[in-house]
């Protein structure tokens, strides 16, 4: 079960003994066990009816006598066991036989077991599956990502345009918690509209930074150079470091040249787009783009690149000045 599954496991009423969430996307499983207990427990009563553990200081007498434990003032108590990778191996098996009981199947208790790092023993993993959920959220869910955004904003009865998702992606990259933090964000923003669109992404998350940046690389690509100077003045006045400009420039001129070599193989439009692994507006624009530069161009781009990089690491010369030099070098090659 992934994070998808899990969270629309956590809109139904019903309510397991027991989960058991682990894979190297910590994150996640933080974002889900704050929404189990949201789901479960009234804040009210949150200190009557929940408890939280760590592997490394567990009392494995003291968890089942919660889970036996009766809730006060509500229907439901949940127990946590975090780093559950630090439980001892006697622990783990008096667990693995608590599971196996018929008795653990109450209406009132759920016990979560979280694992910061590793693996569950494989006879854990079979006992909770027999009563109850078992999430793996392992690196290769970030494939998912598109859907995880447009879960987070069904959530809230909101969808997200493609142009805007693309965007997004593009900013915070997959650093999942500044993404899921910087959605709360844009949630909030968007409080009054059905619909986010790419400026609520682009003025949320970053301002003005954000418009400039993507202004210059699309500018770059056109080989439009007065907008494309007047968007680097902007941005060398912001508070965006000079290596992510520089990063941001360097993407630009690798996807002109990664779609010019596409084109020159021949392949069609829906080829490219699968290739490059883009939405379709972008891959227009791409295209585009490529045929305003040569490979003779390009290459000279790379070099002009390099030169940039070893600057920045050697040079007296201000950032701001290489990356302003670096952008109409590369623009106005044959002009």
């Amino acid at each position: 079960m992934n994070y998808e599954n899990m969270l629309n496991l956590i809109k139904q009423k019903k309510a397991y003994p027991v989960y058991l969430l682990y894979g190297k996307e910590n994150y996640l499983k933080e974002d889900i066990s704050k929404k189990l207990r949201n789901r479960l427990i009234d804040s009210a009563y949150r200190e009557l009816n929940f408890k939280v553990f760590y592997g490394d200081k567990l009392s494995i007498n003291e968890v089942m006598n919660d889970l036996e434990t009766l809730p006060l003032m509500s229907e439901h108590k949940l127990v946590v066991i975090k780093e559950a990778e630090k439980m001892n191996k006697n622990d783990e098996k008096k667990l693995v036989n608590y599971f196996n009981k018929l008795s653990l199947k109450n209406n009132f208790s759920t016990i979560l077991i979280i694992y910061k790092e590793g693996k569950p023993a494989k006879e854990l993993i079979t006992a909770i599956k027999k009563i109850g959920i078992s999430a793996n959220f392992g690196i290769e869910d970030k494939a998912k990502l598109p859907l995880w955004i447009k879960s987070k904003f069904s959530q809230s009865n909101k969808k997200i345009t493609q142009e805007a998702l693309f965007f997004l992606q593009s900013i915070v990259s997959s650093d999942l918690a500044r993404l899921f933090n910087e959605i709360e964000k844009i949630d909030i923003f968007t409080k009054n509209q059905e619909t986010v669109e790419k400026e609520d992404v682009l003025v949320t998350i970053g301002g003005s930074e954000s418009v400039n940046i993507f202004t210059v690389l699309d500018s770059i690509g056109d080989r439009d150079i007065k907008n494309a100077v007047e968007g680097m003045v902007k941005l060398n006045q912001s508070d965006l470091h000079h290596l992510s400009i520089f990063a941001m420039i360097h993407r630009q001129i690798k996807l002109i040249l990664q779609t010019k070599l596409l084109l020159a193989n021949e392949l069609n439009f829906k080829e490219v787009g699968k290739e490059l692994k883009l939405p379709n507006f972008v891959v227009e624009k791409i295209i585009k783009q490529s045929k305003k530069y040569t490979f003779k161009e390009i290459d000279k781009a790379y070099e002009l690149l390099n030169i940039a990089d070893l600057e920045f690491k050697d040079s007296q010369k201000e950032p701001r000045i290489i990356l302003e030099e670096l952008v109409i070098n590369i623009v106005k090659q044959g002009n």
